[in-house]
């Protein structure tokens, strides 16, 4: 008996069918969550984040040795 013919009567295809929901249900959460009306003020904050100095982390001790 072959590996193919042992892997194909397993039943594992449902195994990707349900992945590929569950992919397509976090696609269509990450779409919404960005396109909704109320979003663009947060965007648009986190696209500055990298470049914001007043937010950067301290050094806990001060920045003495």
């Amino acid at each position: 008996m072959k590996l193919s013919e042992i892997m194909s009567h397993a039943g594992l295809s449902r195994y990707a069918e349900v992945a590929l929901i569950l992919f397509l249900l976090a696609f269509v959460a990450v779409v919404i969550a960005i396109f909704r009306p109320g979003s663009k003020r947060a965007m648009d904050e986190a696209s500055r984040l990298p470049f914001d100095d007043e937010s950067a982390l301290k050094p806990r001790n001060g920045g003495q040795r």
